[in-house]
């Protein structure tokens, strides 16, 4: 008799798997909030340090260290997580000189968390110009640069920020790079300048006349 027993209906299996895959939703969603809560101190800390308002002394970094590590292991592919490790460490050699070799090893833990985050979130200019970033002031100036560069200034033409540090970037390292990346930067640079949001101009002023780039002020 049980080999002509019909399979159960779809209709009537959809409710036993739901049971059976809830409870795996439910622990993901409970280990991402709780990492995020660990790292909201942290992430408010390195703001505040970034920013000049704090300067946090050794046992502070250890234990926001910490934090950031075991948020990073209860969400481990969380690419904003994995942006804050790169943050924290590029904060810490945030004035330290390139060819420290203590400064350029953190300066290296800095854009392997970038390039974590880039991994996973591919489509951010953030991820990007922080790899670019990163690889300047390790005096990296590669095709990993460049490209980087290229796909910050072409995923991000809404954010101001990553648009600025960008276009610095690409003034700073002007005769490494090829035409196309030229190209590029010259386009963002007219397209800030006409920026409605915010008035770009004088930060782009500025940056063309610590570079030395008269040349590029008929794009302003």
């Amino acid at each position: 008799m049980n080999a002509h027993r019909k399979p159960a209906p779809l209709n009537r299996l959809f409710p036993l798997i739901l049971l059976l895959v809830f409870p795996f939703v439910i622990y993901g969603a409970a280990q991402r909030g709780l990492a995020d809560v660990v790292a909201q101190e942290p992430r408010y800390q390195i703001e505040r340090w970034r920013a000049g308002k704090w300067v946090p002394e050794q046992f502070k970094l250890d234990a926001m260290q910490a934090e950031l590590s075991k948020a990073s292991d209860l969400d481990p592919n969380n690419p904003n997580l994995l942006e804050d490790i790169g943050r924290f460490h590029a904060a810490r050699v945030e004035r330290g000189q390139a060819y420290d070799p203590e400064v350029r090893a953190v300066r290296q833990q800095a854009l392997a968390g970038f390039r974590q985050a880039l991994e996973r979130r591919p489509t951010s200019g953030h991820a990007y110009v922080n790899v670019a970033l990163m690889k300047y002031k390790l005096g990296e100036i590669d095709q990993e640069f460049s490209e980087s560069l290229q796909q910050a200034m072409r995923r991000g033409p809404w954010e101001p920020q990553v648009q600025l540090i960008g276009i610095e970037l690409g003034l700073a390292t002007w005769q490494a790079l090829a035409e196309p990346t030229h190209e590029i930067l010259k386009q963002a640079i007219q397209a800030q300048a006409q920026w409605q949001l915010i008035n770009q101009k004088p930060a782009l002023q500025s940056l063309l006349k610590r570079y030395r780039r008269p040349d590029l002020a008929h794009l302003l």
